[in-house]
């Protein structure tokens, strides 16, 4: 009885950290990166940004807070005067040949019931997909 009851928390405690592990395909990343947006985690989003290797730590960091403070100040309200975001779909997903750079289209539905599409470089870092806003 023993040996059941470790097994089952064993499975389940290997379940539970695999689901909090970073997505496996560009566009689940990018999907998850939005959905921030949509919970008003803005530090999270700004958290998956890649900026360029050029910046120092100093202007990253400054930079980070910037956005972070002008997407709780200006994409909060927008996202409100659209009633929420309802859904988040993945149109395409281009991965380049090298499998380290893509291309992903999601489609926001909102609560009024507009679409957007927005499209997203992401760019695969330390093993993990990062939007990339070197450009």
């Amino acid at each position: 009885m023993k040996k059941v009851f470790y097994f089952g928390l064993f499975a389940t405690l290997v379940f539970i950290m695999a689901s909090c592990g970073s997505p496996s395909t560009p566009g689940a990343a990018a999907k998850q990166y939005a959905e921030y947006i949509q919970k008003g985690n803005y530090e999270k989003f700004v958290d998956g940004i890649v900026f360029s290797e050029k910046m120092d730590a100093a202007k990253a960091k400054e930079t980070k807070e910037g956005l972070t403070a002008m997407l709780k100040e200006k994409v909060s309200k927008e996202i409100e005067k659209k009633e929420g975001i309802k859904n988040i779909e993945i149109v395409s997903e281009e991965v380049a040949e090298d499998g380290n750079t893509a291309k992903i289209i999601l489609k926001q539905t909102y609560g009024n019931g507009e679409t957007d599409e927005n499209t997203y470089d992401m760019i695969k870092k330390d093993g993990s997909w990062k939007m990339d806003m070197k450009k």
